[in-house]
């Protein structure tokens, strides 16, 4: 309020002294003080020194959101999977299909495979190289020409078809012990039991983890079985075919016996194998809990179930299509 009347006071150099009163001031004002307070407000500047960044001169960046929802087109979208489904029904068709000479349909499996496309086919691959390498029109076509020989061998051996392919691009018939120790492995029967392990929810011990890797006999068993059964179904085409790896056909070329002989001493060879099993379910000397060595005899009980009247997975029979479908699909009937 002071400095707003201060404010207000003339100026004393603004004023004229011919302005100023000549009259004398009365004497109450010589004793009238007017008493005026000031104040002084100041500010303190600081000045700091803003480093600035060095321009890398960078162009606007082309991929924003906006170029991302312009490329968006929703009815587009739906065309290309469209087509592209239906691409891929014309490529399943030519794979499926028997009017393709050998070479050709090899070079069209190798071209899916590079092309980064083979995990959608893979079931036709894989039925198509199971076809390929059982069909005996194709080891004489394959011998007909040097690529379709060698594509045919690497495409084989990719898809897991390793010694089996050697021996039959080679016309080796090898010996029953080389055959078996090969066979057990190759059936898959010990990998359908390592993954049995682990969803099973066990306790996993390294002792456990050893066990599965060296091959326990509780793996070896069941997959023999797995193999000599599947061996007695399947080796009558086999060996029409003019096949040669198979436990059948291999005992007949290393011992000079019949087929009928070698049948039996089969047989024999798959109850030795289940005494061996049931010797390592009473034992349980092993690290496995038992829900596990049950699994293990299940796999020998349905494998030889599957093949015990004849090729149940291959060409499966009324029999065999009834047990699926009153095991899976018809309901449980009480009475």
């Amino acid at each position: 309020m002071a400095l707003c009347l201060f404010t207000n006071l003339p100026s004393v150099n603004s004023m004229n002294w011919k302005d100023m009163p000549r009259h004398p001031l009365p004497r109450a004002a010589h004793r009238t003080c007017i008493n005026l307070q000031f104040t002084c407000s100041g500010s303190l500047k600081e000045s700091h020194e803003v480093s600035k960044r060095r321009l890398a001169n960078y162009q606007p960046t082309t991929w924003s959101c906006d170029f991302l929802q312009s490329l968006k087109n929703d009815n587009a979208d739906k065309i290309y999977k469209d087509k592209a489904m239906e691409l891929e029904e014309e490529v399943r068709c030519m794979i499926n299909s028997g009017d393709m000479e050998m070479l050709t349909m090899l070079e069209t499996i190798d071209d899916i495979q590079r092309l980064g496309l083979g995990h959608r086919f893979e079931k036709d691959i894989k039925r198509k190289l199971d076809r390929i390498s059982s069909s005996e029109q194709s080891y004489f076509e394959a011998e007909k020409s040097l690529r379709a020989t060698a594509l045919c061998f690497r495409l084989l051996r990719q898809h897991a078809f390793l010694q089996e392919a050697k021996w039959s691009y080679n016309n080796i018939t090898p010996s029953f012990e080389e055959y078996l120790e090969n066979a057990w492995r190759s059936v898959s029967g010990t990998v359908i039991l390592i993954h049995a392990f682990f969803l099973m929810g066990e306790n996993i011990s390294k002792q456990a983890l050893d066990y599965l890797v060296n091959y326990d006999e509780l793996l070896r068993w069941p997959s023999i079985i797995f193999r000599l059964s599947n061996d007695l179904a399947t080796s009558s085409a086999e060996i029409a075919r003019g096949e040669t790896a198979n436990s059948i056909s291999c005992y007949m070329y290393e011992t000079g016996a019949s087929e009928v002989e070698a049948r039996k001493q089969i047989e024999k060879l798959i109850q030795k194998a289940w005494r061996n099993m049931n010797k390592c379910q009473i034992d349980n000397e092993t690290p496995f809990a038992r829900s596990f060595v049950g699994t293990a005899i299940n796999l020998a009980r349905i494998a030889q179930c599957t093949y015990q009247h004849g090729d149940g997975h291959g060409a499966p029979d009324s029999r065999s299509k009834n047990r699926i479908s009153s095991l899976i699909i018809e309901p449980i009937s009480f009475h």
